[in-house]
């Protein structure tokens, strides 16, 4: 529920949801906000995972989205990385790869150093087609140091 709502995980530490959940099931135990960030992490692995083994076994090329942007209120800086491609049954297929915080500044070497990590970590970096950014200034650059970081021969373009 709290993943699917996109509830905080504070909610279990709310008087009205205890309430609510004790008039359920007065037997319940209700678990802590720690518990319930580790069983989170434990299922993303698992999913992360399987993601990635599914890419793996897929014999079609991927392409890349990402954007990056700065929270108005955090003043911090957050990237998501995406892969795109088509599956053996010829239908699209979209996977967020990344959803990550970027510590300033934004340099072309900092985006790049992160889309190249989440390309080998999804072992990517041979199936790669197309990078699709946004007109950033720094983007021309952050996409040449990709290309020398992969390697030109690589990439089918």
């Amino acid at each position: 529920m709290i993943v699917l709502h996109e509830y905080p995980l504070s909610i279990v530490d709310h008087t009205g949801f205890r309430r609510f959940v004790s008039a359920l099931q007065p037997l319940f135990s209700m678990v802590t906000r720690n518990t319930i960030r580790k069983d989170i992490l434990y299922a993303y692995k698992v999913e992360r995972k399987k993601a990635i083994e599914y890419m793996a076994a897929n014999r079609s090329r991927v392409a890349i989205t990402t954007d990056l942007w700065t929270a108005d209120n955090q003043k911090k800086g957050y990237m998501a990385i995406m892969g795109h491609f088509i599956d053996d049954s010829w239908k699209l297929r979209s996977v967020i790869m990344r959803f990550i915080y970027v510590p300033a500044p934004h340099t072309a070497e900092v985006i790049a150093e992160e889309l190249h990590e989440s390309l080998i970590s999804w072992n990517l970096d041979e199936k790669l087609s197309t990078v699709t950014i946004d007109n950033c200034s720094s983007n021309d650059k952050t996409i040449d140091l990709l290309v020398k970081r992969i390697g030109k021969d690589k990439l089918m373009l």
